[in-house]
């Protein structure tokens, strides 16, 4: 199995951390209490999926926008910076920066997940500020297969990326 993803405006929550996890379901309407501190670990759960045996490929294109997009907390906000650059030194985690300079691009507003199945189907979860889909056709998925790979193809290299987040990070101290 595995995962690719392109995000033009947030962090996927696979690579998010508690602080980030925390302050977008909190914009998303959750007060604090039990309920976002079980949706928070929720997330965080999800995250393990990563780590485990048998951990999927991860490839995750984010757009600059979500690297120059700082929470108001400083140090949730360093935190998250760190676990981001802290994750491209995963074997099996692979992410790739797509600068402000690659102009406008393929998938601009639409957070895209592909996911290669272990029967090798691929299917896609495309969601906008509003709705998702599950795409399951095959035309359909391989359209976003193509959009995808061409904004990998526009992004920084895997190495120059955490180069990338390594200076944001330097940044922030």
């Amino acid at each position: 199995m595995s995962i690719q993803t392109y995000s033009p405006s947030l962090m996927p929550g696979l690579l998010q951390s508690e602080g980030y996890a925390r302050e977008l379901l909190m914009l998303g309407g959750l007060d604090r209490g039990s309920e976002l501190d079980q949706q928070v670990a929720a997330r965080m759960s999800r995250r393990d999926v990563l780590t485990g045996d048998g951990a999927p490929q991860l490839r995750a294109i984010l757009d600059e926008a979500v690297l120059r997009r700082p929470l108001p907390n400083t140090e949730a906000w360093r935190a998250q910076m760190k676990h981001l650059e802290e994750m491209t030194r995963r074997r099996n985690v692979t992410i790739q920066v797509l600068p402000f300079s690659a102009g406008l691009c393929e998938l601009v507003n639409t957070d895209t997940w592909l996911l290669r199945l272990l029967d090798g189907r691929t299917v896609a979860w495309v969601e906008t500020g509003h709705n998702g889909e599950l795409v399951e056709e095959a035309a359909k998925v391989e359209r976003l297969q193509v959009d995808y790979d061409r904004l990998r193809d526009k992004a920084l290299t895997p190495r120059d990326s955490a180069e990338f987040l390594l200076r944001l990070l330097e940044e922030l101290s």
